[in-house]
């Protein structure tokens, strides 16, 4: 069974009161019972952690596998010329891109020059749009959407730093392929 970390409150943030109630006591209740004998494979020591510590599975029936890394993603190129800060993911509540907006606000006042790219899309891209025009923010931050490969590595490469907001990953890949282009997060 491959698990890539437990969703705790995730539930309630994406989903209407009575779902999310049935995708907790699914996780916590139905799940590990039902694969209590099988094997477990999950991305991190953290998730690990969460299956064993939080859902009562079997530490020896856990296994961490860390997933692996395209080889696109490599250093080069130069940085930008004034302090961009970059973040990747699904434009919904779980990643909280409106948090990392307003503690870019609070950058910009020591720091005004710099500038926010969030790439991805989502349900939430309307309501983050507005959040950005209500802090005076549409010159300093730009909502990318999806963007090829290509512009990817591009932008991890040119970005001061990679940043994430998220309330909880199993891994954080986009940090990692962040890294491996020479990002720090």
């Amino acid at each position: 069974v491959w698990l890539h970390h437990v969703h705790g409150p995730m539930w309630g943030m994406t989903l209407p009161a009575p779902v999310a109630k049935a995708g907790v006591l699914l996780e916590e209740r139905i799940a590990p019972r039902f694969y209590r004998h099988q094997p477990i494979v999950t991305l991190s020591p953290s998730s690990y952690d969460e299956l064993v510590d939080d859902l009562g599975f079997d530490r020896d029936r856990v296994t961490v596998i860390p997933p692996g890394l395209n080889p696109f993603f490599t250093p080069g190129g130069e940085r930008s010329a004034t302090p961009l800060a970059v973040a990747v993911g699904r434009l919904v509540p779980v990643k909280d891109f409106p948090r990392l907006v307003r503690v870019m606000a609070g950058v910009r006042e020591r720091v005004p020059d710099a500038e926010l790219v969030i790439v991805g899309e989502g349900y939430e891209h309307d309501a983050l749009q507005k959040l950005i025009g209500d802090l005076h923010a549409t010159e300093w931050v730009r909502l990318a959407g999806r963007i090829s490969d290509e512009d990817l590595v591009t932008l991890y490469r040119r970005a001061w730093v990679v940043a994430s907001a998220s309330v909880s990953e199993g891994w954080g890949m986009t940090l990692t392929e962040a890294a491996a282009c020479a990002t720090p997060a």
